[in-house]
């Protein structure tokens, strides 16, 4: 039969905006569907309140979280995510394929290993870091994680002073601190203040609307269609989608349309909403469970100076060394890497006591803000489902070795944060904010077995030949650095796959 696309799109993230790219330059026709807006609001860009406060640039939908209504910052316009990521585009180690060399006490063992490994998406890496333009030193010590067998598109720029105070500090706490690999062309850079959380004025820091999804419209395959929501997946009884049901937010018109692959992109939220809309029976009942996103610790220093990060750049390095722990704490934790300051706002809002408004803008001007990522455990408990009303409920709750490992990394966040000559510091671990929700991963897991996993290897459906997921939801863990690159470098993969005759 005559479809009207080769391949139906739903999403514009690291997924679906970057195998959107690959299978439009294989010559495929292709519609991507976005339920966001293009963000096209140069005032609002780096304005802290419409950003961050307001969350114009974030999904518009309430969610029910833990039993409450609120909203998350995740990605709600063209681009997904990554209209809104720091962009530390760092490749995890070979090891973060094989969980069960750390968790064999927490995980079932098929989920020692996964269907694919490094090897399998090493070249797709290679790809991804070169179409993005990641700066970076591919010299530093980096370790435990992978980094390129070449060399990053361009090396990064001078460190600012603070980071320069910095790198002593980790390297005096025994650590060796690197440039983060980060997707920014730092010749069109305004080194703004904000970067995570804020749009980027110029698109000097890599998004999949830039990078990709504008490079496939001009190879005149490719129909964007921005404020349109997917329904559901019109799945048959001889293992095929027929069909996918899309809603006009703007003039509530239905429209149903064929393609040969559909491709599922809408987030470890949005895409199992979609297949339980779409009827789908889930063999392995992992479906929209397994929800994570990464707990780990955030340590914020206060110094007596102000350090520049309220007027410059200073997302700058990173540290790996206690990737797997060490002798004194041998666990799996994650990498480290600085923050921007928030703004006086958001400093106003997380603070454990009301402050004035002069306070904030002090204390945001000595501010320096260091991060590590713990790796969190899938759990069945955690999960997305959907009641009769259409309402999406989140239940999400950190393992407490979840916890255990975070705590004991804060620690040591906060000794390099003094080694670095903070006056005081203060910090957090990830259970206290169930809101930002960053590196969400793991609902719709693959694996080799029906019975165990929603996908398989390819990440296709299950059951269904040409019905494919591509986001952070296909992995069973959550990794060691930030999902992104691997979505992307994966997303390439599949996209491959879908194209190869």
């Amino acid at each position: 039969m005559p479809f009207d696309y080769d391949a139906i799109i739903v999403g514009s993230g690291a997924g679906g905006g970057t195998i959107a790219w690959k299978l439009c330059t294989a010559g495929k026709r292709v519609l991507l569907i976005e339920r966001g807006k293009r963000f096209d609001d140069p005032t609002a860009f780096q304005n802290e309140k419409r950003m961050l406060i307001d969350m114009e640039a974030f999904d518009d939908r309430t969610f029910r979280v833990n039993e409450r209504d609120t909203r998350l910052y995740i990605g709600g316009v063209l681009g997904g995510g990554t209209a809104l990521y720091g962009s530390a585009l760092l490749r995890p180690s070979r090891d973060d394929f094989h969980p069960g060399k750390f968790y064999s006490k927490w995980l079932e063992p098929e989920l020692w290993d996964w269907p694919i490994n490094y090897d399998d998406l090493e070249p797709y890496y290679d790809q991804v870091e070169e179409l993005l333009g990641v700066t970076g030193d591919v010299s530093a010590t980096m370790l435990h994680i992978e980094k390129p067998r070449g060399d990053y598109t361009s090396p990064p720029p001078e460190l600012e002073p603070i980071n320069k105070k910095l790198k002593r500090g980790i390297e005096e706490s025994g650590f060796h601190p690197f440039h983060l690999p980060l997707g920014i062309d730092f010749n069109r850079c305004l080194r703004c203040p904000t970067c995570p959380g804020f749009y980027c004025p110029n698109n000097a820091r890599a998004s999949t609307t830039d990078r990709f999804i504008e490079r496939a419209i001009a190879t005149n395959n490719l129909e964007l269609r921005t404020e349109f929501e997917a329904e559901r997946i019109l799945l048959d009884q001889k293992g095929k989608g027929r069909g996918i049901r899309v809603r006009s937010r703007h003039q509530n018109v239905v429209e149903e349309l064929t393609a040969e692959n559909y491709i599922i992109s809408a987030g470890a939220i949005g895409s199992p909403v979609l297949l339980m809309k779409s009827g789908y029976e889930d063999r392995s009942g992992e479906l929209g469970r397994n929800y994570a996103y990464h707990c780990g610790a955030l340590v914020a220093g206060i110094f007596r100076e102000p350090t520049g990060g309220s007027e410059r750049f200073i997302k700058q390095l990173g540290f790996t060394d206690l990737y797997f722990g060490n002798n004194e704490f041998p666990h799996k934790l994650g990498y480290v890497q600085t923050l921007p300051s928030p703004g006086p706002l958001s400093v106003q809002e997380n603070a454990p006591l009301p402050i004035p408004h002069s306070l904030a803008k002090f204390l945001n001007r000595r501010m320096l803000i260091i991060s590590g990522a713990v790796e969190d455990l899938p759990q069945q408990e955690n999960r997305v489902h959907v009641d009769r009303s259409g309402k999406i409920h989140l239940t999400h709750k950190f393992h407490p070795y979840d916890i255990e490992r975070s705590r004991w990394y804060l620690q040591q966040l906060k000794r390099v944060m003094k080694k670095t000559g903070a006056l005081f510091t203060f910090g957090a671990t990830g259970e206290k904010d169930d809101r930002h929700t960053a590196h969400q991963t793991g609902t719709v897991r693959f694996g080799t077995d029906p019975k165990q996993a929603v996908l398989d290897s390819n990440c296709r459906l299950h059951g269904y030949e040409n019905v494919y997921v591509v986001d952070g939801s296909f992995t069973p863990t959550s990794l060691g650095v930030g999902p992104a690159l691997t979505i992307m470098a994966n997303a390439l993969r599949v996209g491959e796959i879908i194209a190869t005759p």
